[in-house]
Order: C-alpha cells, then sequence, then structure tokens
C-alpha cells in the first residue's frame, strides 16, 4: 500500500488526490440528515462508537486488532437494522449512494474529513484524523494530503456540493454556472475535471443548436427552428433561450408557424388553475410547466409550476399581480423535454374580487367582496336608473349606499395593480345586479292609555303602511330592524284581544304582553318601537263594612301569583290607595279610613313589571253606601196628677249629603213577658207591632214623634226594627235596653 495520495491504490476508480466534491446528487440532503443527528461526518454512522476507519483504498472498520471490515452496502443494511429509528434515512440514503457507485462513499467521506481538517486549528496534526476516527496508520497520509488540497470558500463550496444535482437534472445551464466558480483543472480532482469537461462540451453542443434553431427560425423554416430548439432543450433543459424558442415557434400542419394546442387557464383571485388541452394524459407525472413572465426591458422570468391540482392539471399558486404571463407545458421522457408545448394564451394577472355579493333594504344597497392580497385598492363603482350614483360609501371589502329610489342597480368593483413598470392596471371587474324593493315607512312611536278596563294604542310614522300590534313569541326584533317574510318563520299574528266599546283593547286579565309595532307592506315589514302593558289578575270574593271608629274592614279572596294588592278608596273626590302584602293581610286583615259618605273601593293585584302600562281588569270595585243612620228613643210621657199620660217615640235620621228615595221603614215592636221580667223581642214578628213610620217621612234634623200605643200592659219591652231593601244600608241607633223596658 502506498503512503502518499497519487498511488494507484485500491480497487477500480481508486482517488489519486483528495476530491474536491462530493458528486453525488441529493448531497445536501444527505449533509442535512447527517448533521441533524450531530454527526461529524458519515462515517460516525458506519463505525461503531470507539472503532477506527481506513480510508485510503476503501472504507473498512476495524473489527479486531489487524482485522478490517469492508463498509459496502451489505453491511450498512445491518447496520440500518440494528440502528434503525432515527438513522434510518441516512442509512438508506448512503445504501443507496454505495449501490449506485461502489466508489462515492468514500469520496463523500474524504471529502467531509478534508472539510473538518481544513477548518479545524490544529489540522495539519495527525492527532487531529485520529480524533475524527482514522486510524493512527493513515492518519498522517491524509492530513498531509488535506493540508495541501485547494480550499474552497462558502460560494466555491456551494457550487461544488450542488454540481451533480444540477447535472443530473440536466440543468446544464445551471451546472455551467456552478462549474465557473471553481478551479478549471478540478484542483486535483480527476473525476471532478471529467465532469467539468462533460459540462464545458454540452454547452457548447446546447449553444451550437440554439444558433442552427435561430437562423432557421430567422429564414422563415419553423419546423427546422423547432427541431433545433428543441435539441437545445433536450441537452439544457433550464436552457431559457430554448424553453422561449420552443414557445415563440409552433409549426402547424403546413410547415408554417402558428399556434399548437392550447393549455387552458382559469384566474382566480390568488392562484391561475392550468388544464391541458388533452386531459385524458396524466399531465402532472409526464408534464413540466413553467410560466413565463414578460418583464419590460429585460429578460422573460421563467418560474416552473409544480403544484399538481387535484381536478387535474396544475394550479400557480403565487401569480405575479400586475404583470403579463404565459404558460407552457412541456411533454418529458425520462425527465427531459421531449417535443413542443402547450401554450396558453397572454394573461394579465389582474384577479377581480371573489365572493361579490350584496343585500339591499329600505333605500340601501350593502355590498361585500374579498379582494386579492396583491391588490392596490379597488375602484367600486354603483349604477342606478338614472346613472351613477354619488355619495356611496366605500370600504376595505364592502360598499354602503343609502337614500337610494326604488329601481334596479348594479355594482362593479375593479382591482388595481401595480405593473412592473411603474404603472396601474385595473381588472376587467365583477359586477353584481341589485334591486332596492319599496318598503314600509317605520312606526316611530308607540303610546298606550289605560281607559277603564281596556287599553287604547296610538303610533306616529308607519306611513302607508299597514302597522301591526304584534307580539313576539321571543325577544322582538330592534326598532328599525328589516324583515323579510319567510314562510318558515312567519311573523306573529296581530293582537287578538277583545275590543272594547271606547275603541281600545281588552287585555286577558293576568297577562303581561310586550306589545310591538309591526309596519307591514306586502312581503316586507320593518320592526318598530315596543311597551309592556300588564292586565293583573282580578280580585274575587270582595266585602266591605263599616266598623267603628270612621273605618271600613275589606275582605276579599287573595288572587294568585299576586305578591301585593292595592286597595284604591274614592271618596269625596279624592282617591287613596292602600298597599298589603300577603303576610300581612293574613296576619292583620285590611282596614281603610273612610268618611260618612258614599265611597267606591277598588281591589287589584299590583303589577309586576315595572314600567308596564297596567291595564286593570274589568269589575273589581265594590259600592260603599254612606254613614246613614236612625236613631230613636222613648219619651216618658208628661205626668198629669198622679198620672204619666202616654211615652212618645222620638225618631231620628242622621245623613250625610243627599236623602236616599228608599229610606227603611221604622216599625216598634213590643213584648210582654210572664213575670217581673220580659222578654226583648229578636225580630220584627216576634212580638205585636205598635207603630210603623214610612222612611219617606223621616229628615236629617227633624225628629218625627209619635205617641206609643196603649195596648200591652206592663211589664213589657220595646223594639224598634228597619225593613224593605235598604235596611241594608241603613244603621239604626238603639237606645240602652233598660230605657225600652215599660213597667
Amino acid at each position: 500500500m502506498g503512503l502518499e495520495f497519487g498511488h494507484n491504490l485500491g480497487q477500480r476508480r481508486a482517488l489519486r488526490g483528495l476530491p474536491l466534491s462530493p458528486l453525488v446528487p441529493e448531497y445536501r440532503a444527505l449533509a442535512d440528515r447527517q448533521q441533524a443527528l450531530g454527526l461529524r461526518h458519515i462515517g460516525d454512522a458506519l463505525a461503531e462508537r470507539g472503532r477506527a476507519l481506513r480510508v485510503l483504498d476503501g472504507v473498512f472498520e476495524e473489527r479486531a486488532p489487524r482485522r478490517w471490515q469492508h463498509l459496502g452496502a451489505g453491511r450498512i443494511r445491518e447496520l440500518s437494522g440494528v440502528r434503525g429509528g432515527a438513522y434510518g434515512p441516512l442509512l438508506a440514503q448512503l445504501e443507496a449512494v454505495q449501490l449506485q457507485d461502489p466508489a462515492a462513499l468514500r469520496r463523500v467521506l474524504l471529502y467531509q474529513l478534508t472539510e473538518l481538517l481544513q477548518a479545524h486549528p490544529q489540522g495539519s496534526e495527525p492527532a487531529t484524523a485520529v480524533g475524527l476516527g482514522i486510524c493512527p496508520q493513515e492518519a498522517r497520509v491524509l492530513v498531509r494530503a488535506a493540508a495541501g488540497r485547494h480550499r474552497l470558500d462558502g460560494r466555491q463550496r456551494g457550487a461544488a456540493e450542488g454540481l451533480e444535482d444540477a447535472w443530473s437534472s440536466g440543468k446544464v445551464r445551471r451546472a455551467a454556472r456552478l462549474a465557473a466558480r471553481l478551479p478549471v483543472d478540478g484542483g486535483g480532482d480527476t473525476l471532478l475535471r471529467g465532469r467539468l469537461a462533460d459540462i464545458a462540451s454540452r454547452v457548447k453542443e446546447a449553444d451550437r443548436a440554439l444558433d442552427a434553431a435561430r437562423e432557421a427560425e430567422r429564414s422563415g423554416d419553423a419546423r427546422a427552428a423547432q427541431a433545433g430548439f428543441l435539441t437545445a432543450a433536450r441537452l439544457a433543459a433550464d436552457c431559457p433561450r430554448a424553453v422561449l424558442g420552443l414557445v415563440r415557434v409552433r409549426p402547424a400542419d403546413d410547415g408554417s408557424a402558428g399556434p399548437g394546442d392550447v393549455l387552458g387557464v382559469r384566474p382566480a383571485p390568488e392562484t391561475v388553475s392550468l388544464s391541458p388541452a388533452h386531459p385524458a394524459t396524466d399531465a402532472s407525472a409526464d408534464r413540466r410547466v413553467l410560466r413565463l413572465t414578460r418583464v419590460p426591458g429585460g429578460p422573460t422570468g421563467i418560474t416552473e409550476i409544480a403544484d399538481a391540482s387535484p381536478a387535474g392539471g396544475w394550479v400557480d399558486r403565487h401569480p405575479p399581480f400586475g404583470q403579463e404571463v404565459r404558460y407552457a407545458a412541456f411533454p418529458l421522457r425520462d425527465g427531459r423535454i421531449d417535443g413542443p408545448p402547450e401554450v396558453s394564451d397572454v394573461l394579465l394577472v389582474a384577479p377581480d374580487v371573489s365572493g361579490l355579493r350584496s343585500t339591499s333594504g329600505r333605500g340601501r344597497i350593502d355590498a361585500a367582496w374579498m379582494e386579492p392580497s396583491g391588490a392596490l385598492d379597488v375602484r367600486v363603482r354603483l349604477e342606478g336608473p338614472d346613472g351613477s350614483v354619488d355619495g356611496v360609501e366605500v370600504r376595505t371589502g364592502g360598499l354602503t349606499a343609502t337614500g337610494l329610489d326604488v329601481g334596479a342597480y348594479v355594482v362593479r368593483v375593479h382591482c388595481r395593480y401595480r405593473s412592473p413598470d411603474g404603472t396601474v392596471v385595473e381588472s376587467a371587474g365583477a359586477e353584481h345586479h341589485v334591486t332596492v324593493d319599496p318598503w314600509p315607512a317605520p312606526v316611530e312611536r308607540l303610546d298606550a292609555t289605560a281607559v277603564q278596563g281596556s287599553v287604547r294604542f296610538a303610533w306616529s310614522g308607519g306611513r302607508d303602511a299597514d302597522v301591526r300590534l304584534v307580539s313576539w313569541p321571543a325577544d322582538p326584533p330592534e326598532p328599525g330592524e328589516e324583515l323579510t317574510y319567510d314562510p318558515a318563520r312567519p311573523w306573529p299574528a296581530p293582537l287578538d284581544w277583545e275590543p272594547a266599546a271606547d275603541g281600545g283593547l281588552v287585555p286577558p286579565p293576568g297577562s303581561v304582553t310586550r306589545v310591538s309595532a309591526l309596519a307591514v307592506l306586502g312581503l316586507r315589514a320593518v320592526a318598530g318601537p315596543g311597551l309592556v302593558v300588564e292586565c293583573p289578575p282580578p280580585v274575587a270574593g270582595a266585602r266591605v263594612e263599616r266598623v267603628a271608629g270612621g273605618r271600613a274592614r275589606v275582605t276579599f279572596d287573595w288572587p294568585a301569583e299576586a305578591g301585593e294588592v292595592a286597595a284604591t278608596v274614592e271618596q269625596d273626590g279624592r282617591s287613596t290607595v292602600h298597599r298589603v302584602t300577603r303576610s300581612t293581610y293574613v296576619r292583620e286583615g285590611l282596614y281603610v279610613d273612610v268618611a260618612p259618605s258614599a265611597y267606591s273601593l277598588t281591589l287589584s293585584a299590583a303589577p309586576r313589571t315595572p314600567d308596564a302600562v297596567v291595564v286593570p281588569p274589568p269589575g273589581g270595585a265594590t259600592r260603599g253606601p254612606a254613614d246613614i243612620a236612625v236613631s230613636y228613643r222613648i219619651v216618658p210621657g208628661p205626668r198629669r196628677a198622679l198620672r204619666r199620660g202616654p211615652a212618645l217615640l222620638r225618631v231620628s235620621l242622621s245623613c250625610p249629603g243627599e236623602v236616599p228615595a228608599d229610606l227603611p221603614e221604622f216599625v216598634l215592636v213590643g213584648r210582654t213577658g210572664k213575670g217581673r221580667d220580659p222578654i226583648r223581642p229578636r225580630t220584627p214578628t216576634d212580638g205585636t207591632t205598635l207603630l210603623r213610620l214610612d222612611g219617606g217621612t223621616l229628615r236629617p234634623g227633624d225628629p218625627v214623634e209619635l205617641p206609643v200605643p196603649p195596648g200591652l200592659r206592663p211589664p213589657y219591652v220595646l223594639r224598634g226594627f228597619l225593613l224593605g231593601e235598604g235596611a241594608a244600608d241603613v244603621r239604626l241607633d238603639e237606645p240602652s235596653p233598660t230605657n225600652l223596658v215599660v213597667r
């Protein structure tokens, strides 16, 4: 075995100098996987920790003293099964590299070791190579060779590592640009020098084909020009002149220049969709799609479109806004252009807004849309029956126009884009037709007044509309909200309350209703204001009677769900309200102050809703008569000699206000008894009727005196009674029973 690079060592294609480029496809992906695992070089993935590597005439791992194992595809596959996990992708790629070229694995390892040694401060020391896992016998030779190899800067290193990717993918023009950064002689790397020669030769062939194609194009031979451009594209897949030539020169069947198959283009707000002229083919698998962008005063921009559309074809997800583009789909064979392309028409990438929609209301149009992200702004016009409408409020993504007349309108929206030369271009424009229909004038104010058990409503506004008073089943709409009739959710029917004689409506007793105004015109309506009407439940079983002290006792049946009852006393032109809670009523009862005159007592349950229009239920008023009293006295007769004359009955009337016409009849009854203590009459028939006095003869302040007939033998007891329909409303003021005993 030789001790210096330059000897013919090891197997076929053994290195005669350290490599200046790895010359394997997808090297950057391999290096990224290696660095993600924290490995210094690929040898750390191939050898077990602590075991040395030989690299001068192949890649070997030390298995035992003086026993070495070659790291070929089989060993790499074995390591992949043992380590697996995170190491799997890297080892799989190393195995593919080894299978493709047995010398490539050693070349990659030497390239990485050389880079590490040149970057290390002690890279010229053999110990540094030993620290990198190289066996001591080869460390001295390796560091000496690394020190003599051409040092690459960052730009050159990028070219060395990307060169094989460009060459293997047919991008000869890119490969030539990368090769120009490297030493012309390959820096002592024989394999690299051969690759550089291949690239230069391929570039010359492509240039000769281009020259022949341009000459044929100038002479008008479209078929020859196309053949030349196609040859150049096959030799250099990334040659922009060959690609543009194939797009530009497309011969017709008769040999003259003319359009070929047209590539379909469907612009959208953010993307452009492409569809092949022959959709039966698997376009995404055997086509190369390019976007050609026209740049004023500069070279045409070429961008590859790789995203396939689920519907078939391709999608350009980032089209250049404000610029003219064409798309070309080239057929491929083995990854190389294999024929003339399908070409689209010229497209100005100036998409319109999307989702343009509108709603109309009462003299109003609201429109909304979504603007493409690349648009500078939009230009909006609203045209109506009388032409363009001024005063339209335009905002980002929408507009509002008010004060419109009834009729048909058109909303037109153009997007504006900045072109490369600084000018502004507009999209073709999107338009939407909308009609402003007649709407009813809304009800502006709603009032309600409670009158004698009913409620009268009054409102303002609602001109030329059918104004309905309704009660919504849920929360009512806000006043002014515009409503369109929906059979699935119809408007509530008008109130079905019983009409009153005075023109009002009688709410159901015990109800609490939110009444709203609704202005209706055909199938459109506008919600109006509302108010709450409460009709408390009636109070049944009301009874009232005067008691001592100028008071009256009130009894009634407590209404269900009422927390408080109000007793309103109306007397002598004044009104007094007494409130009582259920607990107080049960515990103490209800007493009210009353004057002697007649009065009216109304009982009503207190309303439960604040700020409601309260309508007392019909009835509920109890009439209390005036405090009318008839008093009588027995006045002893005058003495005549040794005897008294007949006793006198004096009857007086006390009546505040006017005397009723139906005063009851006064009857004086007497009853004798056995023994010395006669029994007092209990009823008008429990004794002998002595006197009858018609109530119509009584007048306040003018007592009536009548002699008591002497029809009974003493002792006997007298007693007066009131008879007739009004007897219950007149109080009988009786003297002491002892004064009514005659002996």
